[in-house]
């Protein structure tokens, strides 16, 4: 199975607003759906099993509406290729269907272009790797760093300031900063972003603090692009879960083949989420050793 590639406009990549992880994986699933030719009236679904399938997090429909409620109030401000600053929000509306667990979602007018009017400047993303990245962190700066990984250069500057303002960090009206202190950044933001990026995407980074005099004020980022054809094989329902298994976790095919047929769904799910946690918190030496081990494969 290929892996699915989602496309934004570089206007979207660099824009500044803020997003929880759940609310990005909506918005991915929603990314996935769009086609060029659809109409601007056009309503896409999101189911919350599908969700949970793809992802291996618990999606409760609450915490979904929860999430759609902050969506659609979520706006973004960015520079388009002409020139113009755009002030606008992702989503129209959301509705829920009783008892499927499907909401239909409307996009705004002024977002659905960046989309599917693409030219020269956009971003590709692995739906894949954005959905199973857990960070809100570590998702905008895969975006960020997808921007790049096709470019000959692949390192760049950029400022503290700006970083932070592009994830929303800095309020713009009081000017604070959730994270003022450079170790309180690098240790919420940065180094946990890295663990993900670097363990789960098609792509890798590092990076460069760079002072001026004792204040770090820069931040140099070198990209490392290292495509992955994701091959499953494995044909039915619990496809996604096999390639997870297989691609993320560490397992052998032979091995995802039995955790699948002698574990349910939703159990598995739920241990691979705390694989992740713990992955996060840097705790795993051998994720296929550990994830072989709690499954008795």
């Amino acid at each position: 199975m290929s892996p699915i590639t989602l496309w934004q406009d570089n206007a979207l990549t660099i824009a500044r607003y803020e997003m929880t992880a759940l609310e990005k994986n909506i918005l991915y699933m929603v990314m996935a759906s769009i086609r060029k030719d659809d109409l601007s009236t056009t309503i896409y679904q999101v189911s919350a099993k599908e969700l949970m399938a793809l992802t291996g997090q618990e999606v409760k429909v609450s915490d979904m509406q929860l999430a759609t409620k902050k969506l659609i109030t979520r706006y973004f401000e960015t520079t388009l290729s002409n020139g113009d600053f755009l002030q606008a929000t992702f989503v129209a509306s959301a509705q829920y269907r009783k008892g499927l667990g499907i909401i239909e979602l409307e996009l705004s007018q002024k977002v659905r272009p960046l989309y599917v009017e693409l030219k020269d400047r956009f971003t590709t993303l692995q739906l894949h790797t954005a959905l199973t990245l857990h960070s809100k962190y570590a998702k905008r700066l895969y975006e960020l760093f997808s921007m790049y990984k096709n470019l000959p250069d692949k390192s760049f500057r950029i400022s503290v300031q700006e970083l932070k303002e592009r994830l929303d960090l800095i309020d713009p009206k009081t000017g604070k900063d959730r994270y003022e202190k450079w170790t309180h950044f690098k240790k919420a933001a940065l180094d946990p972003a890295e663990r993900e990026i670097n363990s789960k995407a098609d792509l890798s980074f590092s990076y460069t603090p760079i002072k001026q005099g004792r204040s770090v004020t820069q931040i140099e980022f070198t990209v490392q692009y290292q495509p992955r054809q994701q091959i499953v094989a494995y044909e039915g329902q619990n496809a996604a879960a096999f390639g997870r298994l297989v691609s993320h976790f560490g397992l052998r095919q032979d091995q995802a083949n039995r955790v699948l047929s002698t574990h349910a769904l939703a159990d598995i799910n739920k241990q691979l989420h705390k694989i992740q946690l713990r992955v996060l918190n840097n705790e795993l030496e051998n994720v296929g050793a550990y994830t072989a081990k709690l499954f008795g494969v």
